[in-house]
C-alpha cells in the first residue's frame, strides 16, 4: 500500500511537470492493478499527450467493456478519431454518447464535462440541453451560458443566464458576477445594449423579480440611477415589496453622489402610505439634501436657509428625541458654518446634548459639533476640553480619532507645532482614510514649511489665518495671508497663502479675483506641490464659470502630461475627453 501511494504521488508529479512517458509507465502499473476510473483518465491523457493513439484506443475499448453504460469511453474514442483527422467518425461517436445519456440522464454531467474538457463545445451544449428535459436541472443553463461565453456567442450566453433566473432566483448573485466581466459603465457598449434589450423584453412580459433586479443592477453599473429608480419603483408596486429595495437604492445613489435620484427614492417612500421606512426616509432625505448642498460650491445662503426650515418642520412632526438627535447635530452645523448664526447653533446643539436617552456615540458626535461651535466663538479652552473628553471615551474608535485630529488642529492654530505634529503622526495610521489623509496633509504642511525656517513666526501667522478662515473672518484672514506674501517673499508658504486666498475669494463669490490668484500659483510656483491643485481648480472655473472650454482643455491636458501622480489625474482625463467630444 505504501509503495502504491508513492507510485501515485510520483506519477502525479511527472504528469504535472509534463514528463508524460514516465507518468504513463506508473499509471499503466496502477491501472492494471486497480482498474480505477481516476487512473484510466490520467493514463488516457498521457497517451494523448504522447500521441500514442493506438495505445489510447486499446485502453478505451478495454474500459468500455467494463463500463458499458458510461459515455466517457465513447467520447474518448471520438476524441482519438478527431486527433487522427477522422472528423466524421468523431462526430458519430459523440452522437452515440448523446444517445446514451438520452436513455441514462444520470450521465449528463459526466458526458458534458468530458466534451467541454476536449473543447467540443457544441456537443457539450447538446449534452446539457438533454439534461434540461428534467425541470430540476435548471442549473445546467449556467454551464451552457459559460460555454457560449467561451464561444463568444454573447446573446446565447445572456439568454441562458436569463432562463436560469426565470426559474431559480438563487442564482442571481452568481449571474451578476459572471455578467459583470462582460459589460462596462458605458451604456452604449455593445454588450450593455444587448443585455438591456433582452432584459426589457422579458421584464415587460412578466413580473419575474430576479430579471427585474438584474436590469436594475445593470442600470446601477452604468450609473443610470434615474432608470434604476423607475424600474425599482415599478417592481415595488407590482410585487408589494414594502419599499425595502427602493430604500437600499437610495443609499447606493447617495454613495455615488446621485443626490437628486436619492431624494426621489426617499420622496417616493414618504408618499407611500404605511411604508415601514417612512421615519427613516424622513431622516435620510434631510441628510442627503445637506450633503447635496455641501458638495455644490454654488450653493447660496438662501438655499441653506430653506433647508433649515425643512429641518425645523421635521422636528415639529418627529420631535427632538434620541431618534432625531443627529438631525439636531446637522442643523447646528448648518447654522454655524453655512448661515454663520453661531448663537442659534449653540442653542441647537445644547438641545441635542440635553437628550439623555441618546446613545454614547450620538452624544459624542454632538459634543464634537459643540466643540466646533465653541471654537467659532473663540472659546478655545472649552473646545479643547470637549475634544479631549471624546478622545478619551472613544480612544480606539473613529470618533476618538476625529476628536484627536481636531484637538491637534487647535495646537496648530495656537502655534504649538511640535505637539500637533506628535498627534498627527499617531493619526496617520487611523483606520479612517479621510482622517489619515487629513493628518498626513497637515503634518506635511508643518514639516515642509517649518524645518526650512529659523523662526516659527511665518508659520504662526499662516496658522492664525487658518483659524480666522475657520471662524469666517475672511477679510482678516486675507490680510494676514497678504502680510506673509508681502513681508516674506520667497518663503515656501507663499503658494499655500495664494491658494488659501483663492478659497476665500471663492467663498466671497469674487470669482475673477480667485482665478487671478490661481494663475499666479501656476505662473510662479509651477514646481511646487499645489501646482496641479491650482491647474485643476482654474480648469473648473474656465469650464463652468467663464465658459471657456478651450482654456479648460489646455489645463486638463497639462495635468495629464505633467502631473502623472496627481490626485486629479483621473478626473482631468475624463473632463479632457468630454471637452474633446470623445
Amino acid at each position: 500500500m505504501a509503495q502504491n501511494g508513492q507510485d501515485e504521488q510520483l506519477a502525479k508529479q511527472f504528469f504535472k511537470s509534463g514528463s508524460y512517458q514516465k507518468a504513463s509507465e506508473l499509471y499503466e502499473k496502477l491501472y492494471k492493478k486497480y482498474k480505477s476510473s481516476n487512473y484510466y483518465n490520467y493514463l488516457f491523457d498521457c497517451y494523448i499527450a504522447l500521441n500514442e493513439l493506438d495505445e489510447a484506443k486499446k485502453l478505451t475499448k478495454k474500459y468500455s467493456k467494463k463500463y458499458k453504460n458510461n459515455p466517457t469511453s465513447i467520447i474518448d474514442l471520438g476524441h482519438i478519431h478527431q486527433i487522427g483527422g477522422h472528423t466524421k467518425k468523431a462526430n458519430q461517436s459523440f452522437e452515440e454518447a448523446l444517445e446514451v445519456i438520452e436513455k441514462r440522464p444520470q450521465y449528463v454531467s459526466t458526458a458534458a464535462n468530458r466534451l467541454y474538457k476536449y473543447q467540443y463545445f457544441d456537443f457539450a451544449i447538446k449534452a446539457y440541453k438533454i439534461g434540461l428535459h428534467d425541470p430540476s436541472k435548471s442549473n445546467y443553463h449556467f454551464q451552457i451560458a459559460r460555454i457560449y461565453g467561451q464561444m463568444s456567442d454573447v446573446e446565447n450566453m445572456y439568454s441562458n443566464y436569463l432562463e436560469l433566473l426565470s426559474v431559480n432566483y438563487g442564482y442571481l448573485q452568481s449571474v451578476k458576477n459572471a455578467i459583470a466581466r462582460t459589460i462596462s459603465q458605458d451604456s452604449e457598449q455593445e454588450n450593455n445594449i444587448l443585455l438591456k434589450k433582452l432584459l426589457l423584453k422579458r421584464v415587460q412580459n412578466n413580473n419575474e423579480e430576479a430579471l427585474a433586479e438584474l436590469l436594475i443592477w445593470l442600470f446601477v453599473q452604468e450609473k443610470n440611477f434615474d432608470a434604476a429608480f423607475d424600474q425599482e419603483k415599478s417592481l415595488d408596486q407590482k410585487l408589494g415589496l414594502n419599499q425595502e429595495k427602493v430604500f437600499k437604492l437610495a443609499s447606493i445613489c447617495r454613495k455615488n453622489e446621485a443626490y437628486s435620484t436619492a431624494i426621489d427614492c426617499y420622496q417616493y417612500i414618504l408618499n407611500t402610505e404605511g411604508s415601514p421606512y417612512f421615519l427613516d426616509a424622513q431622516l435620510e432625505i434631510l441628510s442627503v439634501k445637506k450633503e447635496q448642498l455641501s458638495n455644490n460650491p454654488g450653493t447660496s445662503k438662501e438655499q441653506w436657509a430653506e433647508l433649515k426650515s425643512e429641518y425645523i418642520n421635521s422636528f415639529n412632526s418627529l420631535g427632538k428625541t434620541s431618534y432625531t438627535i443627529l438631525l439636531l447635530r446637522d442643523l447646528a452645523q448648518i447654522e454655524a458654518f453655512r448661515l454663520h448664526d453661531i448663537e442659534s447653533a449653540s442653542v441647537t446643539i445644547q438641545e441635542a446634548l440635553a437628550i439623555n436617552t441618546a446613545s454614547p456615540e450620538d452624544m459624542a458626535a454632538c459634543k464634537l459639533v459643540y466643540a466646533d461651535v465653541l471654537l467659532l466663538e473663540n472659546e478655545i479652552w472649552d473646545s479643547i476640553l470637549l475634544y479631549s473628553q471624546v478622545d478619551k471615551e472613544f480612544k480606539h474608535d473613529l470618533l476618538g480619532h476625529e476628536a484627536k485630529f481636531r484637538r491637534a488642529k487647535i495646537s496648530y492654530y495656537q502655534g504649538d507645532f511640535d505637539w500637533a505634529q506628535a498627534q498627527l503622526d499617531v493619526l496617520k495610521a487611523s483606520t479612517s482614510k479621510l482622517i489619515a489623509n487629513n493628518a498626513m496633509e497637515l503634518s506635511l504642511l508643518i514639516q515642509d514649511n517649518l524645518n526650512l525656517d529659523t523662526t516659527t513666526v511665518t508659520m504662526q501667522i499662516f496658522a492664525r489665518a487658518d483659524l480666522l478662515i475657520y471662524q469666517n473672518k475672511l477679510d482678516e484672514a486675507y490680510t494676514s495671508l497678504d502680510s506673509i506674501i508681502m513681508g516674506y517673499q520667497g518663503h515656501s508658504l507663499i503658494d499655500e497663502c495664494l491658494f488659501s486666498q483663492y478659497e476665500i475669494r471663492t467663498v466671497q463669490e469674487r470669482t475673477e479675483d480667485a482665478a487671478e490668484l490661481l494663475e499666479q500659483i501656476i505662473q510662479f510656483y509651477s514646481f511646487d506641490i499645489l501646482a496641479d491643485d491650482a491647474k485643476y481648480a482654474l480648469a473648473k472655473l474656465q469650464e463652468n464659470y467663464f465658459r471657456r472650454p478651450e482654456e479648460a482643455l489646455k489645463l486638463y491636458q497639462d495635468i495629464i502630461t505633467n502631473h502623472q501622480d496627481s490626485f486629479f489625474l483621473a478626473e482631468a482625463r475624463k473632463r479632457f475627453r468630454i471637452l474633446r467630444g470623445e
